[in-house]
């Protein structure tokens, strides 16, 4: 009985291992949500250590080497390639200065991703994403390992399920106002409960252009703020699922051995 036990015991290590080594690196710890339509900012009071980068002082088109994200005397991070557009019915928040974008067209390199790196880990991203479409993608790193990826297209299809979707649709800007009424303007919050991430990647997989402005980090945040598109899985329910499918492995072990001895010992 005693070596059954042990036997058990390892079984139930190699399932609990087994479980561990394939859970998906990329497990659900953001909680994302967007705020109410013609909102174009982050909502600082909730906000720990933040920093916004609107792209008003950076040279126009586009930049392999991108540029030096400072803050007075602090390096917040650096963009590397780099799409700056002056405002227009795409981009630019409040209409006026410039925006961020990444397309393959009119940057004229062929440009598909864009990166920033962050000097400090943090918490929190945000930004205005304008002229929305289902072929933009976020990803998240930290030290170099993908935490969080995901397509916009989770953003369209929410929007369309609202009572008010078409006050999201259309440039809300006095200066553009109701053109481009075919694709959602909305401000994006990206919680990382639990974690942190140092590296941003923008990348769009599609024809189209990925424009967005007043990009937002911070260290903290207080709350999650906006209407939920997705919710975060606590980390702390993924292990328990683990030692669960662990203890059902050792036990289903342990009862066929049982059932065997004793047919064993009947016969």
């Amino acid at each position: 009985m005693k070596s059954l036990l042990i036997k058990s015991a390892i079984a139930s290590s190699v399932v609990l291992s087994l479980a561990t080594f394939t859970r998906p690196v990329m497990a659900a710890s953001f909680s994302i949500s967007i705020e109410n339509p013609g909102v174009q900012n982050a909502n600082l009071s909730n906000l720990v250590n933040a920093n916004i980068q609107n792209f008003d002082g950076q040279a126009q088109g586009y930049s392999a080497t991108g540029f030096q994200w400072n803050e007075g005397g602090t390096n917040i991070g650096s963009y590397e390639s780099t799409l700056v557009i002056n405002a227009d019915q795409y981009g630019g928040a409040g209409g006026t200065d410039k925006y961020f974008d990444v397309d393959t067209n009119r940057s004229g390199n062929g440009q598909k991703v864009s990166t920033l790196n962050l000097t400090t880990p943090q918490s929190y991203f945000g930004l205005w994403w304008s002229a929305g479409d289902s072929s933009n993608v976020l990803t998240f790193l930290s030290q170099g390992e993908v935490v969080f990826s995901m397509t916009t297209a989770d953003v369209v299809d929410y929007i369309g399920n609202l009572s008010n979707k078409n006050s999201y649709y259309s440039n809300p800007n006095l200066a553009f106002q109701n053109q481009n009424s075919g694709e959602p303007y909305a401000f994006i919050n990206f919680y990382n409960v639990g974690g942190t991430f140092d590296q941003v990647q923008f990348t769009n997989i599609g024809g189209t252009g990925f424009e967005s402005d007043n990009h937002t980090v911070a260290t903290g945040y207080k709350s999650i703020t906006g209407d939920v598109v997705t919710q975060a899985v606590p980390e702390s329910s993924s292990v328990l699922g683990v030692f669960v499918i662990g203890f059902v492995g050792a036990t289903s072990v342990l009862t066929r051995r049982v059932k065997k001895k004793s047919a064993l010992q009947l016969s």
